[in-house]
C-alpha cells in the first residue's frame, strides 16, 4: 500500500477519534455542571439517587481518558495492544458502557418525562442520545465479547477451565457440607 494513503488514513482516524473523545470528554463535563446547577436551584424534580451515578460515572469518564491518555504515552504499545484486546477488557466494558448507558437513559427519560421547567435543557436531551449511542457501544462490545469466546484463542480456553474448576470446588465444597 502507498505510505502517503497510509499517513492520510491514520489522520483522518485520528481526527475522528480525537473529535469523538473530545465529545465526551465535554458531554461528561456538561453533565456535572448540568447536574450541580440542578441541584442549586433545588430542582425537585431531578432529585434521584441515578442523578449521583451519572455524576459519578461522568467523573469516572473524565479521570478515566486522563488516565487513558498517560498509559497511552506511558506504556509499550504491544503491551496495550494485549490489554484492549483481552476478553476480561471486553466484557468490563460492556459492563461499564452498558451500566452508564442505562443509567443515563433511565435518569434522562424521568427529566423528559416529568417535563419540568427546571430541568429544560439542551443537556438533558443530550443525555438520551448518548445513552442510545453507549448502549448500542455496549451490545457491540457483548458481541465481540461472544465472538471471542467462539473463536477460542488459548486465554479463552484458560478462562473456560477457572470457570470448570471453580464449579467443580463449589460442587465439592456443597457435597462436603451435606
Amino acid at each position: 500500500m502507498n505510505e502517503t494513503l497510509i499517513v492520510t488514513l491514520f489522520v483522518i482516524f485520528a481526527i475522528i477519534y480525537f473529535s469523538i473523545l473530545g465529545g465526551v470528554i465535554y458531554l461528561s463535563y456538561r453533565y456535572i455542571k448540568y447536574i450541580n446547577d440542578l441541584d442549586k436551584t433545588g430542582c425537585k424534580c431531578s432529585e434521584d439517587t441515578k442523578r449521583d451515578m451519572v455524576k459519578n460515572f461522568s467523573y469516572l469518564i473524565l479521570i478515566g481518558w486522563l488516565l487513558f491518555i498517560v498509559i497511552l504515552l506511558v506504556s509499550p504499545p504491544k503491551q496495550l495492544i494485549n490489554i484492549y484486546t483481552s476478553k476480561i477488557y471486553a466484557i468490563i466494558q460492556f459492563l461499564i458502557i452498558g451500566g452508564y448507558g442505562a443509567v443515563l437513559f433511565l435518569y434522562s427519560k424521568k427529566l423528559i418525562d416529568e417535563s419540568c421547567a427546571c430541568s429544560d435543557s439542551w443537556v438533558r436531551e443530550a443525555m438520551q442520545y448518548q445513552s442510545y449511542v453507549y448502549i448500542l457501544l455496549s451490545v457491540i462490545s457483548l458481541m465481540v465479547f461472544i465472538v471471542k469466546l467462539l473463536i477460542g484463542k488459548d486465554d479463552t480456553k484458560d478462562l473456560l477451565k477457572i470457570i470448570k474448576v471453580l464449579a467443580n470446588n463449589k460442587s465439592k465444597s456443597k457435597s462436603k457440607s451435606k
